[in-house]
């Protein structure tokens, strides 16, 4: 049988993982805990800091469904319907302080992630028999422009008035 190698998640981890976020041009930064992408299970830390773009996409293989369980920080979970209205009554902002820890996402589902501040999410992602396929393993929206697209910086502006709309309607 294969050692599994055990690893810890401290505050160390994620300030260096927020500190790379920072320095990175996406504004965003992954560290994968699982060993390769065969694996069922795909566990990662994903760090997130404001102004960063999670194109809003779905994942539509049955086995990939996704959650987030927020380590520090605070996120808005954005959910939206096929034409890409926002669902606020399925959207959600992780905070500790709010009582709003995680959110579980079912495969087919349209969502984008805010980072309202500096964050960190553990995240585990599920997939199908053959393992991670980088040209599969997402659904980008047709209603969203892609990363680098020059209207991507006010669509990003777009998806923060609608997680700064998704906390006023929580409070």
């Amino acid at each position: 049988m294969q050692e599994r190698k055990i690893q810890t998640i401290t505050k160390a981890t994620l300030d260096a993982l927020l500190e790379e976020a920072r320095q990175l041009p996406r504004l965003r930064a992954i560290q994968r805990l699982h060993d390769d992408d065969w694996e069922h299970a795909h566990r990662m830390l994903n760090a997130l800091v404001p102004g960063t773009y999670v194109r809003p996409h779905r994942h539509q293989d049955k086995y990939k469904g996704e959650g987030f369980m927020l380590l520090r920080g605070r996120l808005a979970v954005l959910i939206f319907d096929e034409a890409g209205a926002l669902n606020q009554s399925a959207s959600c902002v992780l905070s500790q302080a709010d009582g709003c820890f995680g959110m579980d996402i079912s495969p087919g589902v349209w969502h984008s992630l805010v980072a309202l501040e500096a964050s960190v999410i553990y995240e585990v992602k599920g997939q199908p028999a053959g393992g991670y396929v980088q040209d599969s393993d997402k659904d980008f929206a047709p209603w969203s422009p892609p990363e680098g697209d020059v209207a991507a910086t006010d669509f990003v502006k777009q998806l923060e008035t609608m997680a700064q709309q998704q906390v006023k309607s929580e409070k």
